[in-house]
């Protein structure tokens, strides 16, 4: 027996013309307008969460970030002190 997986629902709300727009664009790519919303959000969304945990550095930031990495600075008094704190 096939286990299958159990799918939340999401209503919304939208206008008559949205709601013709979207049927317009589903039935133009062939798809269901549910299908349609789905794979168009979840595309979207997930172009917004790689856009939001994504750090972009210029190659002068990139080179610099590599160089501390490999020969990090020797701590400050004040660096040295904070950690004597915090393992306490």
């Amino acid at each position: 027996m096939v286990k299958t997986e159990k799918m939340d629902r999401i209503d919304l709300r939208i206008t008559r013309e949205q709601k013709e727009l979207l049927a317009r664009a589903a039935a133009l790519s062939g798809v269901s307008m549910s299908s349609f919303l789905v794979n168009n959000a979840i595309d979207r969304a997930k172009r917004i969460v790689v856009k939001s945990e994504t750090i972009t550095l210029s190659d002068r930031d990139r080179d610099l970030f590599y160089s501390i990495l490999k020969d990090p600075p020797k701590p400050n008094k004040n660096l040295v002190k904070l950690m004597r704190n915090h393992r306490r």
